[in-house]
């Protein structure tokens, strides 16, 4: 086992003397490997969902996937508006322009739910009357007061669509499942999709639809805030929740606190190696080294096809706090031997015949 540790620390001795006569076409290979991993840093990808967690092929998801495509998304963005009285002519008309607003400009929309279009089914004069809540408008008071009425007793619109006070209403918003759901279909194509018959697994197969992507999910969330934000006002206070809200909010966050970790991170290695060192190429060297390597594993992470998530922000910050070690405890070895003795060429030899074998191993 020594000989082997000795065999291993002379290659290491042997390949720094190489890099020492060789100094521009080691730089030059490593700038190179280093474009081609960081240049496909543009492409890395996100995703904050729960399912992100789950591989592919986890049954668990593939269950979940089978129940989006049959029974559509299961997540939804909640409106809550809390007006000072939502039995009231005028809030109304706003709750239907709002309503109206969704459905038009909204992207990947599945559907829209309030009190403006939510079914009403009632017994009239021994008939099933099924219609629009909201079919015949209410013009005066004793339209607003049956209205009124007619919610707050029904217990499927009670704490759903309407507070059991009657002082909040909501407005639910969905989206479609799968991204390309209903393209060049039309409303007859979409129906008799419904009702065929599809025996094994239904997004087996080549034509199975994609998922909602993150990008998706931002436009449809984006819209939705936009219009919040449009019709907000002190008679429409809006407030808006649901998982696809927090997943953009989330992602939001990961891209505003990841730069603010990394800069931080840095301040505070450079402090520490301007203190340690005292010295230029002490304090450089091993930023550069540690910023470019971060930047080649997010392009590892880009080029694999990973997916950044909710856990994998602490990587850049992880990296640069493991990197600068490594930088440090080789500066430190090559520093001390030069200072001994003078010579540039073996003290590079001698630290990376001292560390390269350890750092290789902890790496």
């Amino acid at each position: 086992m020594k000989k082997m540790t000795q065999k291993f620390e002379s290659g290491f001795e042997n390949l720094g003397r190489w890099i020492h006569a060789h100094p521009k076409r080691v730089i030059l290979v490593m700038l190179l490997f280093f474009a081609s991993l960081a240049s496909n840093i543009p492409s890395i990808e996100v995703d904050t969902s729960t399912e992100a967690f789950f591989s592919k092929k986890d049954q668990t998801r593939i269950d979940y996937d089978m129940f989006r495509e049959q029974f559509g998304r299961d997540e939804i963005v909640l409106a809550l508006i809390h007006p000072k009285n939502v039995f009231d002519l005028e809030f109304l008309e706003k709750l239907k322009e709002f309503h109206e607003d969704l459905e038009e400009k909204v992207p990947h929309l599945d559907e829209v739910q309030s009190l403006v279009n939510v079914t009403s089914m009632r017994g009239e004069d021994g008939e099933l009357i099924i219609e629009e809540l909201m079919e015949d408008w209410p013009e005066d008071e004793k339209g607003i007061r049956e209205l009124k009425d007619r919610v707050l007793r029904n217990k499927y619109y009670r704490n759903f669509l309407v507070s059991e006070d009657g002082q909040y209403t909501t407005v639910v918003v969905r989206s479609n499942a799968f991204s390309d759901y209903g393209q060049g279909m039309d409303q007859d194509q979409m129906l008799a999709d419904g009702f065929e018959e599809d025996e094994g697994n239904p997004i087996a197969g080549d034509d199975k639809p994609r998922l909602l992507t993150e990008e998706q999910n931002s436009e449809f969330v984006v819209a939705i805030q936009s219009l919040a934000d449009r019709h907000r006002s002190e008679d429409f206070p809006i407030d808006l929740g649901g998982s696809p809200v927090m997943v953009h909010d989330l992602k939001k966050a990961m891209f505003s606190d990841m730069p603010v970790f990394m800069l931080s991170s840095l301040g505070v290695i450079a402090l520490l190696l301007v203190i340690l060192f005292r010295r230029f190429s002490g304090l450089v060297l091993p930023l550069l080294t540690v910023i470019l390597s971060l930047l080649t594993a997010l392009g590892l992470v880009a080029v694999t096809g990973t997916k950044l998530t909710i856990v994998m922000q602490i990587l850049p910050s992880f990296l640069l706090a493991v990197g600068i070690g490594y930088s440090m405890h080789l500066l430190v070895i090559y520093y001390r031997y030069l200072r001994d003795h003078g010579d540039k060429g073996e003290a590079i030899a001698y630290a990376m015949g001292h560390s390269g074998l350890a750092i290789l191993i902890t790496s």
